[in-house]
């Protein structure tokens, strides 16, 4: 079944074909201009011929418009860029502003003011528009292909939002060391919000809460990567940090470009201190020590190199163009502190490629249509945990093969009213076996002690998923209101099937037998959905300077299963499922508002408030919860025999479970037992914001803003069967920490009772309070930057460890009083202040200084302790407990600064060969990243830093 999509996935996306080629379709991630024609006294000029024009000759970039009764123009769905704006009317000199910046999503203003004087005579208006967009609250950042290509962080979409002030990501990439995995985003407390975009349309992952990606987004591919971080309007479902991807559009001119960055092991620098390396080497096994007396831990990367090209232009002038783009990356890497027994590094290897293709249309003066392609491969050797110490073995060995069709067609009907349509097919097939190391039989092993991931993993999964969208939406334009409604249609299926080596995993306490974790493998399941949204939105203009951004949308989400059998294996009998059908069945509403006032009237001072209501992506995390044949396991006693046991011990000594040498299951998680209370919702969060900005002299803009989130409405779930009173308090001394500890022991008559109810629990419910700094320069005069800090905090449910802090609802039994020590507070990762700076500078003989500046407080931890069978065989199994408030302690601060030096000869007026040097973590720092949190012997023990000092060479040559 690897791969196979199901036939309402095909029907859909035969409709989303023939509704794309019958209807005008929605123009997604394009910007607009807007201005008011005045004359030399501030009155308006309505009747004015406004016309646009694009000098690069692009698709719908030359129109003409007539300003209104108000002296207001504006030009929508253009594509990013630069243009130029005239105005012409009898009885005054023509004006034209030029070197208009459009980006995605927003409207750049362009005011004309017209002299007396004859129609025939010309203004050029000197100056750029100005920078502020006084029609919406949106918050984002943009960057343009021509700025990312000049920074140092530039890889991967996640590195690039390490320039966005209020963004934070869990990983520390060091000229691209992480660009091959996904960073876990955090903006304004949340984390479980996020979307992953192209053109507009949904390309997150159909998994789990849906919020993060499978199908990795290539900036190198795109033309612009536009990064919204709150206040959406009505037509985004979501409110997390959405990357919308760009793509990128022919024009008249024919251009393209060919790139070149490496670098190996000699271009890398140590900066493990005797201090840190002392630290490094505490969980490193003495054998391997003995194999390997000489052993210097570091983050070793052996190679890293990425090349491409891109190509655009026209088809036929003014009429059809083209662009396509081919990228490959590659790594080897070593992790840091994770050996073999043989004394072996644990290699991190990385490949991926990119190609795309698209093809724009002007079917008509009023009519566009494009369509735009991509495929990927991804191949991640050995996939190994963040948090964890590994042996190769216990890895994955990944590849993914998506690829992705859109279709899109805008139609202009008249001057008042615009149509769209859109449709896209997203297949993913997301493919996680063991690596090569890996055999069938092997037993997984997991060291609680070390926090060691032994062997092999105890399962792996293979997850196929197709995404399809429909969208369409309407604009009409009046004299004081821009009103836009539309549809959009989400369809999602899953196929999820786990396997295993050998249905066990074998737990130690320092090589000793705790305990074994057996699993339901092989299971498989096909969860599917279909969300959507009916919006309307009006742009309301009641003054000059006022403008209110007024919204609404409804959100339905109906989700079912089909009929399913788990197979017969040593640990669960066969047994056979109905079709689940409902699971969601929600309708939601979510107003929106946002006001926006131009203090001066001159778009350079403004005012904004707002507030929001938005659900949170929910992915097929509803149907897994309850899903009978999901992932599920179970622990049984496994430890070293004493005198006379015969069971529940390792009877042979050879420190590998045999199945006659288990003792009775705690019971299996399965989804049978769980159930949702009725009347269970759509979980949401509220979005309050105050923002001021001031366009200061020099092409700059200072933001000061404050954001509130309140997110409600979380999943928790309460095992009705075994409630907070039947929990028997037991104090103990932890053997492996010494620490003494009050632990809550399950009564043995119910082992393995189970009746999970799934709730909205309020006890879930987290809030962020916070406020961003900003200061940004356009490219002017050579020089461009931004930055700015971020001040904030965030509290909530963590769970043991954190566990519910970055999901979509917690896995933790509520009823469970050994779950409810010290989990309210410090939320996600909470960082109280955090600082970024970007910026280029041109100098003389064409040479080019760029850097990025990172500094952020450390990530909370918690401290826990784990109770096993060593300490008191508890009727649940290993139990592990917080011991202190989570953030009591935190990781070190992350310092980081990259710079790019490049060097620009050109070649006649359109050739240009840039040959460049990138220095990543100049200041050769080296911040512990991640730390066993667990009391023991490997307590502080370190398990990640950032890696050192790293040059890459390389060089881009356009035309």
């Amino acid at each position: 079944m690897r791969g196979t999509i199901s036939p309402p996935a095909r029907a859909l996306f035969t409709l989303s074909i023939l509704v794309a080629s019958v209807l005008p379709a929605m123009a997604q991630g394009v910007g607009a201009i807007g201005g008011t024609v005045t004359d030399s006294s501030g009155a308006v000029l309505p009747g004015a011929i406004v016309t646009l024009t694009s000098s690069q000759g692009t698709v719908g970039g030359n129109q003409e418009t007539v300003s209104d009764t108000r002296g207001a123009y504006q030009f929508l769905r253009l594509v990013p860029g630069t243009y130029a704006v005239k105005a012409a009317i009898q009885g005054f000199r023509t004006v034209e502003q030029r070197n208009i910046v459009v980006n995605a999503d927003a409207t750049a203003r362009a005011d004309l003011q017209l002299p007396i004087g004859q129609l025939e005579e010309s203004v050029l208006v000197s100056g750029e528009s100005p920078l502020l967009d006084t029609t919406s609250a949106l918050k984002q950042t943009v960057l343009s292909q021509e700025v990312l290509q000049n920074l140092p962080n530039r890889i991967d979409v996640w590195s690039i939002t390490r320039v966005i002030p209020s963004v934070l990501a869990n990983k520390v990439d060091v000229g691209g060391s992480e660009s091959f995995q996904q960073s876990g985003i955090t903006v304004h407390g949340t984390s479980n919000e996020n979307g992953y975009y192209i053109d507009g349309m949904n390309v997150s992952s159909t998994q789990s809460s849906g919020s993060i990606a499978t199908f990795y987004l290539d900036p190198y591919a795109f033309e612009e990567a536009n990064f919204r971080s709150g206040n959406g309007p009505a037509e985004a479902s979501t409110g997390g940090l959405v990357f919308n991807m760009i793509s990128r559009t022919g024009t008249n001119r024919l251009h393209g470009g060919t790139m070149f960055n490496g670098t190996n092991n000699h271009l890398a620098f140590d900066n493990v201190s005797g201090t840190l390396r002392t630290q490094l080497l505490r969980n490193v096994p003495a054998s391997v020590l003995e194999k390997r007396p000489d052993l210097k831990p570091t983050a070793d990367i052996r190679y890293l190199f990425d090349y491409g090209g891109w190509l655009a232009g026209p088809v036929k002038q003014d009429k059809l163009w083209f662009s396509t783009s081919f990228h490959h990356q590659q790594i080897l890497q070593y992790l840091v502190g994770s050996y073999n027994p043989d004394g072996s590094s644990v290699p991190d290897d990385n490949m991926l490629w990119n190609f795309s293709g698209k093809l724009s249309w002007q079917m008509s003066p009023k009519s566009q249509l494009s369509w735009f392609y991509i495929l990927q491969y991804k191949k991640n050797g050995h996939r190994a945990s963040t948090t964890m110490f590994v042996e190769t073995g216990a890895t994955t060995a990944n590849t993914k093969y998506p690829q992705l069709h859109q279709v899109k067609w805008t139609s202009t009907r008249s001057s008042r009213m615009v149509l769209d349509v859109s449709g896209s097919l997203n297949r993913v097939d997301d493919y996680q076996p063991w690596p090569k190391e890996g055999k069938e039989g092997m037993i997984a092993g997991f060291d609680q002690v070390t926090n060691t991931l032994l062997r092999i993993l105890p399962t792996y999964r293979d997850l196929p998923n197709t995404r399809v969208v429909l969208q369409g939406s309407a604009n009409y334009f009046m004299a004081t209101h821009d009103i836009k409604a539309g549809y959009q249609f989400d369809y999602a299926w899953n196929e999820v099937l786990y396997f295993s080596s050998s249905g066990m995993r074998a737990v130690y306490r320092n090589g000793v037998p705790d305990s074994v974790n057996t699993y339901n493998t092989p299971a498989r399941s096909i969860p599917e959905n279909i969300q959507q949204g009916l919006y309307i939105q009006d742009k309301w203009r009641p003054s000059r300077k006022l403008t209110m951004n007024l919204g609404v949308r409804l959100d339905t989400n109906y989700g079912w299963m089909r009929a399913l059998c788990q197979e017969k294996t040593p640990f669960v009998d066969a047994r056979c499922f109905d079709k689940m059908s409902g699971i969601p069945n929600w309708k939601v509403v979510s107003p929106r508002f946002s006001a926006v006032y131009d203090v001066a009237g001159d778009g350079r001072t403004a005012l904004k408030v707002s507030a929001n209501r938005y659900i949170i992506p929910v992915g097929s995390a509803v149907l897994d919860r309850i899903n009978p044949i999901f992932l599920a396991n179970d622990t049984r006693p496994w430890t070293r025999c004493g005198p006379g046991q015969t069971s529940g011990c390792d009877l042979n000594g050879d420190l590998l479970p045999q199945i006659n040498e288990l003792g009775p299951s705690s019971g299996f998680s399965f989804g049978f037992f769980d159930r949702y209370e009725k009347g269970y919702t759509w979980p949401s969060a509220r979005e309050y914001s105050l923002e001021f900005q001031r366009q200061l002299p020099g092409n700059m803009v200072v933001t000061a803003g404050y954001t509130r989130r309140d997110k409600r409405g979380d999943f928790g779930f309460r095992n009705m069967l075994v409630p907070t009173s039947v929990y028997i308090p037991l104090t103990v001394t932890e053997v492996n920490s010494g620490k003494t500890v009050t632990v809550y022991n399950r009564p043995a008559s119910l082992r393995g009772v189970q009746d999970n109810l799934w709730t909205n629990a309020t006890e879930l419910d987290s809030n962020y309070h916070g406020t961003d700094i900003t200061l940004d320069k356009r490219m002017n005069r050579g020089w461009m930057m931004t930055g700015g800090i971020s001040i904030g905090k965030n509290t909530g449910y963590n769970g043991i460890g954190g566990a519910c802090a970055t999901s979509n609802g917690c896995n933790t039994d509520l009823n469970n009083p050994n779950a409810n020590e010290f989990t309210r507070g410090i939320y996600g990762n909470d960082t109280p202040f955090s600082l970024r700076l970007s910026g280029i500078y041109d100098l003389p003989l064409g040479i080019s200084i760029s850097g990025t500046l990172q500094h952020q407080r450390g990530f909370p931890e918690a401290t826990l302790v784990s109770v096993g069978n060593n300490t008191v065989a508890l009727t649940q199994g290993t139990t592990t407990i917080m011991v202190e408030p989570r953030g009591t302690t935190r990781l070190p601060n992350l310092n980081e600064l990259d710079m790019s030096f490049r060097k620009i000869f050109r070649s006649g007026s359109r050739t240009t060969f840039q040959p460049r040097l990138d220095v990543y973590n100049l200041l050769n720092s080296a911040t512990v990243i991640a730390r066993v949190t667990t009391l023991g012997s490997s307590y502080g023990a370190v398990n990640g830093i950032q890696r050192g000092r790293l040059i890459k060479l390389g060089m881009h040559v356009d035309f």
